[in-house]
């Protein structure tokens, strides 16, 4: 094939590729999309999306699996309630095939140049010339793909005004413990696999981890999860990870936190995991133990995948296994951000420029991007776009009960010197006293929101219970528009409805509170 221009190359086809395409099409920009796999990425084909799935399977199993949980409900259900594994399965790849559809129609509909193969960076726009991508063979992957993919001979040579590298991330595995597809699991592993293991050691209580030892545990499999840090989800509030490893905890799930890893050996039948526990950030090998499992699930976080992306000669800056741009992640800034790399005309967003290692913020990255790029272009024709306010990201963990955040916890408060009753005050209401919650049996967990003293801005809201998820989309647009507690208070909340709970912990936070 000839080689061929275009205004932008977007390198990548997940939540930032396919979105920051999309956006720049709608500006109207000549694009091309180059993904060597499934358009939308890991997120909606082997994360968020079909764990989703299998969560939603998960929480109907633990309603009706339960004889005593059937005369709850008033149900009559004769024999046994089994699970057919494979369908479980199935139902989630299906759901991420309807999706990974919709996203090759959008692409057409909006005139984008789909490409599937490896993107190869040759060269970024020096010298008044245009950027150089090369194109090389690099069969879809359908199955298993944690491992670096093994791009083939090159098949063209396109050029572009610009290139946006979207090109995500990748599960991070121990030098003692690579992914076999076998024994040894990423999420990948964990979302697709053949046969349900009857005990599996989960390595990191993040996100990932509690998402998927919940599910596991839901459908009868032994769980052990294995925390470095000294409680499950240690990014959240304290509170939220005191009541959700307790919960767990009594509902049989074994949570060893303040444990480190030190050795993964595969055997015959399944893994053994030495453990020990970590103090003063070191092993205390003295008191190691050996845990046995027929699998291990590694979910220690991720890293910006740049394999195969970059001639060896370009010089493309990446740190700590991710791309370096303008944005500074943890850095709060009011200068613009382009997501510039150190090669001009290449620009990255999402995963692979590091935290927060979010779907959401690699979307809202890649529009912001592409927004400036268009603006830089035609100033007359497009708005200078908003900023993403990096202090307003909203946070999930969708195991059941579900929790979500926004905005500081306490702990990073007290850490910053902050003092309650003088700089900021708590405002709790617990669903358990919560009239949808107890009509829909969903009474464990509570909302917490955090008040800065004196004028009632909402420092931080964190959300444990049913719902969580929806809930905290509220808090986030009220951060958002510097709205306080006061104006909570005032904003009227139907009634029966779970966001009452949001009203009640504002009531709270003022000394007001009604139903608890």
């Amino acid at each position: 094939m000839a080689d061929t221009h275009f205004d932008l190359i977007v390198i990548g086809g997940g939540p930032a590729g396919y979105v920051g395409a999309i956006r720049a099409a709608q500006m109207g920009m000549k694009v091309a999309c180059v993904e060597r796999a499934k358009l939308g990425g890991v997120c909606l084909n082997w994360g968020c999306i079909p764990s989703k799935s299998l969560l939603a399977n998960a929480e109907l199993v633990e309603k009706m699996k339960k004889q005593d949980d059937q005369k709850f409900w008033g149900l009559k259900i004769s024999g046994e309630i089994g699970l057919d594994w494979d369908r479980i399965i199935g139902r989630s790849r299906d759901v991420a095939g309807k999706l990974n559809k919709g996203i090759e129609f959008l692409f057409r509909k909006n005139k984008i140049t789909h490409i599937v193969g490896n993107a190869k960076i040759l060269s970024g726009a020096v010298g008044g010339r245009p950027c150089r991508v090369e194109v090389q063979e690099c069969a879809v992957q359908e199955e298993l793909t944690s491992a670096p993919a093994t791009p083939g001979k090159a098949t063209q040579t396109l050029t572009a005004d610009n290139v946006l590298i979207a090109t995500g991330s990748v599960a991070r595995d121990l030098p003692f413990a690579r992914f076999d597809g076998d024994k040894i699991w990423g999420a990948r592993e964990a979302m697709y696999n053949k046969q349900q293991p009857k005990k599996l050691i989960v390595i990191g209580a993040g996100a990932i981890g509690m998402e998927f030892a919940y599910f596991y545990h839901s459908m009868g499999t032994q769980v052990t999860v294995v925390e470095m840090m000294d409680r499950v989800l240690p990014v959240e509030d304290h509170e939220v990870s005191a009541a959700i490893g307790k919960l767990y905890a009594k509902h049989g799930m074994t949570l060893k936190t303040s444990t480190t890893t030190t050795a993964v050996e595969k055997t015959k039948d399944g893994v053994k995991v030495t453990v020990a526990p970590f103090v003063n950030g070191k092993a205390d090998e003295s008191k190691k133990e050996v845990l046995e499992a027929d699998r291990v699930l590694l979910a220690i976080g991720v890293k910006g995948r740049t394999d195969g992306l970059c001639d060896a000669s370009l010089g493309l800056k990446i740190e700590r296994d991710h791309i370096v741009t303008d944005y500074v992640p943890g850095k709060t800034t009011n200068q613009p951000i382009d997501y510039k790399t150190n090669i001009p005309g290449l620009y990255a967003v999402g995963d692979v420029i590091g935290p927060p290692w979010l779907a959401h913020v690699a979307s809202e990255e890649a529009i912001i991007a592409v927004e400036r790029i268009a603006w830089r272009r035609n100033p007359k024709a497009h708005h200078e776009p908003i900023p993403i306010d990096y202090t307003v990201i909203p946070g999930c963990t969708y195991c059941i009960p579900q929790v979500a955040s926004v905005g500081s916890t306490e702990q990073a408060l007290i850490a910053a010197g902050k003092v309650k009753g003088k700089d900021y005050e708590v405002g709790k209401y617990a669903f358990q006293a919560h009239g949808k919650a107890i009509a829909a049996a969903h009474t464990d967990g509570f909302v917490k929101i955090i008040r800065g003293l004196p004028r009632g801005e909402i420092l931080g809201a964190h959300i444990f219970g049913d719902q969580a998820t929806e809930l905290i989309a509220e808090m986030t647009l009220a951060r958002r528009l510097e709205a306080t507690t006061e104006e909570l208070i005032v904003t009227m909340h139907a009634h029966p409805t779970m966001h009452e709970a949001i009203h009640e912990a504002a009531l709270a936070s003022e000394g007001k509170l009604i139903h608890g």
